[in-house]
């Protein structure tokens, strides 16, 4: 059950090796109209799903509560989605969620700007100076979306297990080299491990969510860290009524005991 995660430029091929690389794997393709999907589910109105889809929120949008409801859920869904293991997910910080995480094989696919421009160019009829526009400016919103969202630098190469220039191969080519990463790299006790952390990941964000979202608890920086059905919970409340909440309503189907290091304090203080 491993995991693949595959960061692109547009125009290297992402979407086509990933359809192909599911298909001969026969894993599961968590694309984007799944991921529009389970947000719908989860409660991101449509308006915000577009707003922050790959892209760098505007002043208006980053200061909207909006935007932390979307980054909780998309977590929440890329780990539930996981746990099901033998899948595929494409950008939106997919190498960031499962950095590290034994089972995972991360990849990035890229090509020279004028080889995407022309990809483009051909796949949407257009011309070269309007293709050349819809790629720079993905690859502005891409990479404005890794460093707001997750600080992280999109184009770092230590960020992956390979990142593979598409110039000059076909799709059949790229998927038969991250097919064979993943058959010789990945073994069963790394699905494992790696599963059993997912699950803890999943868990976690699922209390996060609880707390501030059904619960509506203002805790700020909240994280909740499980291990072996106990929960441990950080973060900055304004009082200890709040953090006396936060203590009864995190233990959720799954957990036995809840540990709680969330202190008091004020935002900016």
């Amino acid at each position: 059950m491993a995991i693949i995660t595959l960061a692109r430029e547009r125009g290297a091929m992402g979407d086509e090796v990933a359809r192909e690389l599911a298909k001969q794997l026969n894993y599961r393709f968590v694309d984007k109209k799944v991921v529009d999907e389970r947000l719908g589910d989860m409660g991101i109105e449509e308006k915000h799903r577009k707003a922050y889809d790959e892209k760098k929120p505007g002043l208006f949008a980053a200061l909207s509560t909006a935007m932390e409801d979307y980054v909780r859920c998309l977590k929440s869904l890329f780990y539930e989605e996981a746990i099901k293991g033998n899948c595929i997910f494409v950008g939106r910080g997919c190498q960031v969620f499962f950095k590290g995480i034994p089972g995972v094989i991360s990849v990035r696919l890229v090509a020279p700007l004028d080889t995407r421009v022309q990809r483009i160019e051909k796949a949407l009829g257009v011309d070269y100076k309007t293709a050349k526009q819809l790629v720079t400016q993905d690859d502005r919103d891409r990479s404005g979306f890794n460093r707001y969202f997750f600080d992280a630098d999109w184009r770092d190469p230590c960020a992956y297990h390979a990142v593979i220039n598409t110039e000059d191969l076909t799709v059949a080519q790229i998927v038969a080299v991250i097919r064979t990463m993943v058959e010789q790299r990945v073994t069963p006790e790394q699905i494992a491990t790696g599963k059993e952390i997912i699950e803890n990941l999943a868990l976690g964000q699922a209390v996060v969510r609880h707390l501030l979202t059904e619960c509506q608890l203002p805790i700020f920086f909240l994280e909740a860290e499980c291990l072996n059905g106990e929960v441990t919970l950080s973060g900055i409340a304004y009082s200890q009524d709040i953090i006396d909440k936060a203590k009864k309503e995190a233990l959720i189907s799954g957990l036995k005991r809840v540990n709680c290091n969330i202190r008091i304090g004020r935002m900016g203080v």
